[in-house]
């Protein structure tokens, strides 16, 4: 019997500021099958060639900005981003991507290009930010 290999963790209870192409580290691991996502650097390594799903969902609050994508090995996959327009409003956006992925290569949550200053928000009770992956069908 194959273990399966799939992860979930969120960034637990706090908000913060990134500049453009900082990795995302969603410290609070829920669970990780296969133990292939590191919660020190935010990274997802591939433990076999196949295809995998990500997806994210990202938060933040008063008119702030807040664009994110997907890179395996310095390639971009998706993106999705979120710009709340409104004082005292919190919003969220999110995405799913499916793409290959061969043994040992890496997968991460970063921060565009676009905004200079990208603002996370994520708390209990309210919106969280989260990261999940899992493979789908194995090469």
């Amino acid at each position: 019997k194959t273990q399966p290999i799939l992860f979930y963790a969120i960034v637990n209870d706090k908000s913060f500021t990134l500049n453009t192409q900082s990795t995302i580290v969603f410290e609070t691991v829920v669970i990780n099958e296969g133990d292939h996502y590191n919660k020190n650097d935010g990274v997802f390594v591939a433990p076999q060639d196949g295809v995998y799903m990500f997806s994210w969902t990202v938060s933040t609050p008063d008119a702030n900005w807040l664009m994110t994508e997907l890179v395996v090995e310095e390639k971009v996959i998706s993106s999705t981003g979120v710009r709340d327009v409104d004082s005292g409003s919190r919003s969220s956006a999110s995405m799913t991507a499916f793409c290959r992925m061969k043994r040992d290569e890496h997968a991460f949550v970063r921060t565009t290009g676009q905004s200079g200053s990208n603002y996370i928000y994520s708390h209990n009770n309210l919106q969280r930010t989260s990261f999940l992956g899992m493979l789908i069908k194995a090469d």
